[in-house]
């Protein structure tokens, strides 16, 4: 039997290719310039080889993670394989992700972006290439679906519907419109049909990713407010009635409840006029099945790059069987696989008809708490859990190695963490900036190392040490502790929700099933189906039924938290999951967006002093960061998602066809030994 030995070699490996590639964005501008016909060559040779099939192609994506039908914007939820269905159908951003640093303005959107001030705001003029359309062929996309995309996301009516766009609080005026005080938003205007702009408040600069500010997408008037219009007012833009005799704006939560959440023909469920380089064809909700064609007027992403692949399809899979469904035909490509057996079948597959893709995740798995109720409100419990934990158990059953144990907020493929494991630095950097990066390390960060001792401690000294009769704990022959809170007596009982078929739960069910009692603890564990578990998570009723549960992420493409743990009542639900309040934490989130672009050394300074205050405080227990593995059949050609940011980005380069010449496993990295 084959035994997985190296994997300090393996992470190693990953991590010295993605420092060698992130290492070619940390260079000074000049550098940047004269390097940029080099990129254009690079991309123009990746894709040389990409032939057009004479017969259509399909390719059939497996997912680990179900889709919850959230297709319209993520101020509803932000799942996983959600976001890659966005991505797909969703296009034209006014800027690009163009690296972990950079984001830039989209040329193939954007021919013009001029700068100025109003006051002391800055203000952006955008204008739009003159032939946007949506895929319909027939619907022009103008700057009225900018300014309208901007004003429905950030309306009073959307917010009553439970979106959350605090994205667009940058936006001057944002807090009156969104309170619903004023009609217009005056940071928004419509200059003609091709032009508007966008005024950011002068608090919110400078920001680290710069032009990311001007994130917008297009989103078409005719179906998600089909009897208004935009127009534009000297106090900023605002919907208006498509008949001039209406004193009303007939823009309302009832209009969006139908025209965003009708369950047969609603645009969160099914989005059908879209902007994106595929079009949504169909989706079965009790399935989880989604399916997508290509889109035929889809002008290029921002390197001009259309599909060639004319369908898709994206279903979930289960890790017992994922494996199966990919030899017998029924799956072309496994995306974002973590399960180590699984990983370890298909490693042996690798060769023989079959190809993987490794890449490091952006992300983490964690324990998410509910910080706004129950005794995991309190700091010690929580740092008391992440005692009663071991880590390093969990990666070694549950990934069999394929991953690092983390102790923070961040995930093995940022730029921030290579930073601090060493394998990163700035091009030309003097000796003393160098010492100065060296001194950033992650070193600073408690481990809790697994130790029951240290978290009974912590317990007594939180005033965890009565009965259920208020009288002194005592230890074996009282089984719970309780915390006298004002006049009641809280009992140290911890609900967990554990998702259906989720090999990771059920490791951390165990682990803290045979801690917790060790410790005057109590778990009651509930299972429940994933969208269940996500629902609450994201307080779709507006509180929660469970403290705990097991789960991952992958961060945005801003690594911006400060929304994510804001204080404010406004913010929670999708934004403020971990239902923290601790101003502290969320003033160093803003120093860190506060950063100057480019201004690498500062902002990895700011981003290891929240990291800091993140490891004290545990609004989640952090568990691990791993190694994503893709395996697909060899006749997907020129896939390569450790070049992109997602699947859905790596396709568009990608072509169905026969295979050329096929690696054999002694051609590449050896991964394990007999």
């Amino acid at each position: 039997m084959r035994k997985f030995t190296c994997l300090l070699v393996v992470l190693l490996m990953m991590i010295q290719g993605l420092g060698a590639y992130a290492e070619s964005l940390l260079i000074d501008e000049a550098s940047a310039a004269s390097e940029e016909s080099v990129v254009s060559s690079l991309t123009e040779i990746a894709l040389l080889g990409r032939p057009e099939a004479s017969q259509p192609t399909h390719v059939t994506v497996g997912n680990p993670t179900m889709v919850s039908g959230s297709f319209f914007t993520d101020m509803w939820g932000n799942n996983t394989s959600d976001i890659d269905v966005r991505t797909l159908v969703h296009g034209y951003n006014t800027v690009v992700w163009s690296s972990q640093l950079q984001f830039v303005i989209d040329p193939m959107v954007v021919s013009n972006l001029t700068t100025g001030r109003a006051g002391r705001n800055a203000v952006y003029t955008i204008t739009l290439q003159r032939d946007l359309t949506y895929n319909d062929g027939k619907t022009p996309i103008t700057a009225k679906d900018y300014v309208f995309s901007l004003l429905l996301c950030a309306s009073p009516q959307a917010a009553a519907l439970g979106a959350e766009s605090s994205r667009y609080a940058q936006i001057a005026g944002y807090d009156n419109y969104h309170s619903g005080k004023t009609k217009t938003l005056s940071g928004v205007r419509l200059i003609d049909e091709y032009t508007f702009s966008i005024a950011i408040k002068a608090d919110y600069e400078p920001f680290f990713f710069d032009v990311a500010h001007l994130w917008c997408i297009p989103y078409p008037r005719s179906v998600l407010a089909p009897y208004c219009d935009v127009e534009d007012t000297n106090k900023g833009a605002r919907l208006s009635s498509i008949n001039p005799s209406e004193s009303e704006v007939p823009f309302t939560v009832e209009v969006l409840q139908e025209t965003v959440f009708d369950e047969n023909d609603g645009y969160m469920l099914y989005p059908r006029l879209t902007s994106g380089p595929y079009q949504l064809t169909g989706y079965d909700q009790a399935s989880g099945r989604v399916d997508f064609a290509i889109n035929p007027y889809y002008k290029g992403n921002y390197e001009g790059v259309k599909p060639l692949i004319d369908t898709l399809t994206l279903v979930p899979v289960a890790a017992e069987t994922m494996m199966e469904q990919l030899q017998n035909g029924e799956v072309d490509l496994l995306n974002k696989c973590v399960d180590g057996t699984v990983i370890t079948q298909g490693l042996v597959l690798r060769g023989s008809g079959y190809e993987l893709q490794n890449y490091a995740r952006l992300g983490y798995g964690y324990c998410a708490f509910a910080c706004e109720q129950g005794p995991q409100q309190f700091t010690a419990v929580r740092q008391a859990i992440a005692y009663c934990i071991d880590k390093d158990t969990f990666i070694r059953d549950f990934l069999q190695g394929f991953g690092i144990p983390v102790h923070g907020y961040y995930g093995l493929g940022q730029w921030m963490v290579l930073a601090a494991m060493g394998s990163l630095r700035p091009e030309e950097a003097t000796d003393a900036e160098l010492a100065a990066w060296d001194q950033l390390t992650l070193d600073q960060l408690n481990p809790y190392t697994l130790n029951l001792e240290e978290a009974k401690r912590l317990l007594i000294k939180n005033g965890w040490t009565l009965n259920e009769h208020g009288e002194k704990f005592v230890e074996g022959i009282d089984d719970v502790r309780y915390k006298k809170i004002g006049k009641e007596l809280m009992r140290l009982s911890i609900r967990f929700a554990k998702a259906q078929d989720s090999a990771g739960a059920q490791i951390i069910v165990d682990q803290l099933t045979d801690a917790l009692p060790q410790i005057g603890g109590e778990l009651l564990v509930s299972e429940v189906p994933f969208t269940e578990m996500l629902a609450d998570f994201y307080r779709k009723d507006g509180v929660r039924a469970y403290d705990m549960n097991f789960m991952g992420t992958n961060f945005q493409a801003v690594f911006d938290p400060y929304q994510s743990f804001h204080t404010g009542d406004t913010i929670a639900g999708s934004v403020n999951t971990s239902g923290l309040r601790d101003k502290e934490l969320m003033q160093l989130a803003w120093k860190m967006r506060k950063t100057k672009p480019m201004d690498l050394l500062a902002y990895q300074k700011n981003w290891l002093n929240f990291q800091v205050r993140f490891n004290a405080l545990l609004p989640t227990i952090p568990l691990y960061s791993n190694v994503y593995f893709d395996f697909h059949t060899d006749q997907l050609q020129n896939y390569e998602p450790n070049a992109y940011d997602s699947w859905p980005t790596a396709i568009l380069y990608a072509y169905v066809g026969e295979p050329e010449e096929l690696r054999t496993i002694e051609e590449d990295e050896v991964f394990f030994e007999d």
